[in-house]
């Protein structure tokens, strides 16, 4: 008996040793929001809205600090650039680390990163450190944003 379940154990390892690697699902996931986040920082506003869930939830530091509903995505975007321009505020980038916590289902993900959020206000560099929370939704085109929230320290001069 001892040795029937000892080359069981041999088997099992040796087949999945031999097995290649599968992504999970909350790496698929930690990978559509990094992505986005790449996205976003190019200035390809396109792919920041097509990443977004149409009912999507937003809370951030600025403005009305909530947007949801409809076209939730376009709305902060649009104040976003509307503060932005009143502000002084070029060359937006927001960097990011290894997720602080990353979960997943397979049908929805939970996953924070850590944050600097640097940009120039009227030509001096700023930079706020941070964190985003996303809460994703998997639909038949890949991972979309269903939420998240960008919380930070108020950003000082670099």
């Amino acid at each position: 008996m001892g040795k029937a379940i000892t080359l069981a154990a041999v088997i099992f390892t040796c087949v999945n040793w031999s097995r290649p690697a599968l992504a999970a699902p909350v790496d698929d996931a930690t990978a559509a929001v990094t992505t986005w986040l790449d996205k976003f920082n190019a200035g390809d506003t396109n792919a920041f809205l097509a990443a977004h869930e149409d009912n999507a939830l937003i809370v951030d530091e600025f403005g009305q600090y909530l947007w949801s509903g409809p076209g939730a995505a376009q709305r902060w975007l649009d104040e976003f650039m509307k503060e932005s321009a009143a502000d002084g505020i070029t060359a937006p980038h927001m960097d990011y680390g290894k997720p602080l916590q990353a979960n997943s289902d397979g049908a929805a993900a939970y996953i924070v990163l850590p944050t600097t959020y640097r940009f120039e206000a009227k030509g001096k560099k700023m930079a706020g450190k941070g964190s985003m929370t996303f809460v994703m939704h998997k639909a038949a085109d890949g991972w979309k944003i269903a939420s998240w929230t960008y919380s930070g320290a108020a950003p000082v001069a670099e």
